[in-house]
């Protein structure tokens, strides 16, 4: 009976220790968010592959350099309308929905905001998920 119980504990923390892929993506794509929230451009490019590329050809060094302006000078908010994961092996797309509110200085309601639809390419190595390409969606 004891050694049932054991058996039985191990196999479900097994199955609780992985998550499915598409919810480390999920969670990846949160920890960006809470990142641009908090103004940290480091840890918004922190899931940026070696390789990214996005809008325009920007790399990664680019990508940062664009955050840390813009975080410099706006409060910028972000709120995930929709979001659709398709994970195939080691390669992933996420679409994803956001509005972005952003206001400057001591101001307590944004002073603008825009909808944006965004593709982005996931790369899983090491087991670890990381945004490859990011594209402005239609």
């Amino acid at each position: 009976m004891r050694r049932c119980l054991m058996l039985g504990l191990l196999l479900a923390l097994l199955g609780c220790s992985r998550d499915a892929p598409e919810t480390q993506i999920r969670r990846a794509f949160e920890t960006c968010v809470r990142a641009v929230e908090a103004g940290d451009a480091a840890g918004a490019v922190d899931r940026l592959s070696a390789g990214f590329t996005g809008p325009d050809g920007m790399d990664r060094a680019g990508a940062r350099l664009y955050l840390t302006a813009l975080l410099r000078r706006e409060k910028v908010g972000v709120t995930v309308v929709a979001q659709q994961v398709a994970v195939r092996d080691n390669q992933a797309m996420q679409n994803v929905q956001l509005l972005l509110t952003g206001r400057t200085g001591s101001e307590l309601l944004p002073a603008e905001g825009s909808r944006r639809s965004l593709v982005i390419r996931w790369q899983r190595r090491d087991g670890d998920w990381k945004i490859a390409e990011v594209q402005e969606g239609l």
